[in-house]
């Protein structure tokens, strides 16, 4: 190996995952290095992007990170490498895999949490990971005692765009309404708020769509802005990059390790700005709630912001949120200090004084209580390195 290691880095930057990726080997590149990278050429310079294995040799690299579907041409190398799209392989090569199961679960309470009743799932019938979100999915809403619409294409084999959006467009019309949909990704929810405009629904009144990647350049443009399950790839593609490094050095072998890209929570948009709550008073207490999330509020606090009494309040919220006003408060309590331990460098005493706790010991056993995490072991997992 050169001072410098040789990396060959054989995936995009077209979605936000790899993105994702591509700044975490960045970042521990950076800190580690420095590093020489091989990308491919853009088009504008090669009639072909497809890089050849004769010009790969030449380049004598010590390392790769490629998709499964690359991994032939890598693997003549006879150099240490790290895959994507390791839903889809069991090899020995380490890979990175995102958490889909999290993901399903954490559309599902988003959902759940807007008081509707009706709620579907689209993804893509030949995709592993898609399979395993939608599946999570269907298992959380199973557990408040609703059940999920599935879109069920007429082929297994991938379609056009053209030849799907017809299916899906009657699939839509079926579903009855209002209803939360669960795309298993970005793209997915993009499709389904073209359809919505060709069928003149509504979005979020009459289908709120929620997908998966948290990827600005389809969510922030999309009309309206898409809510969506952020996924930490930066982290996985530092870990990866870490992984590369000891496999290039000897301290390490290829034994098919895995490397989890974590689910890190919901970023909610306009595509689910919508609260399906027909008791005026719940209604009052969930806006109080959402109002006042970053505030030392507690459950007479709630019950105040209403003309009933605790019980009332508590036997409507069951009614209208399969929750108590407990459970509620926490949740939406505990969102709002993960968004401040993976969105801020600020100290974790800092964020515990900014929510109303004085005391840290108090503040790390809410937290840890509600997510199993202590608050730095959050940070640790979700937060970029």
């Amino acid at each position: 190996m050169s001072m410098s290691p040789r990396i060959i880095l054989l995936l995009g930057a077209a979605r936000e995952f790899d993105r994702g990726l591509l700044s975490g080997i960045a970042r521990y590149a950076s800190l580690h290095g420095p590093w020489t990278f091989y990308r491919e050429p853009h088009g504008y310079f090669v009639r072909s992007t497809r890089t050849r294995f004769e010009e790969l040799r030449a380049w004598k690299p010590d390392g790769a990170v490629c998709p499964t579907s690359r991994l032939d041409l890598i693997r003549r190398l006879n150099v240490p490498a790290i895959v994507l799209d390791v839903n889809q392989y069991d090899g020995k090569y380490p890979g990175v895999q995102s958490e889909d199961d999290k993901a399903g679960q954490l559309a599902g309470e988003h959902l759940l949490s807007l008081g509707l009743e009706h709620f579907a799932f689209c993804g893509f019938e030949s995709m592993r990971w898609s399979q395993q979100r939608g599946a999570a999915f269907r298992s959380t809403i199973a557990e408040a005692g609703h059940q999920v619409d599935v879109f069920q294409p007429a082929h297994r084999r991938a379609a056009t765009w053209a030849k799907e959006e017809p299916l899906i467009q009657s699939w839509l019309e079926s579903l009855p309404k209002p209803v939360g949909l669960f795309c298993a990704n970005d793209d997915r929810s993009a499709n389904i708020l073209e359809c919505c405009r060709a069928l003149d629904y509504g979005v979020p009144e009459d289908i709120a769509v929620i997908g998966v990647d948290d990827d600005p350049y389809v969510c922030e443009i999309a009309n309206p802005p898409l809510s969506s399950v952020s996924m930490a790839s930066d982290r996985a593609g530092y870990e990866a990059a870490e992984l590369l490094y000891k496999m290039i050095l000897g301290k390490e072998k290829m034994s098919g390790q895995r490397i989890i890209a974590p689910a890190s929570g919901v970023v909610a948009r306009q595509s689910t700005d919508i609260m399906m709550v027909r008791d005026a008073d719940v209604r009052s207490a969930l806006q109080y709630i959402r109002e006042n999330v970053a505030r030392p509020i507690q459950v007479r606090d709630v019950v105040k912001a209403t003309r009933l009494s605790h019980r009332t309040l508590n036997d409507r919220f069951y009614r209208e949120c399969g929750s108590s006003i407990l459970k509620h408060l926490t949740a939406a309590r505990v969102a709002h200090i993960s968004k401040l331990l993976r969105g801020t460098s600020l100290p974790v005493w800092k964020i515990a004084q900014m929510v109303g706790f004085d005391s840290d010991h108090h503040f790390a056993r809410y937290f840890r209580r509600a997510t199993h995490f202590t608050p730095q072991e959050y940070r640790q997992k979700y937060s970029p390195p």
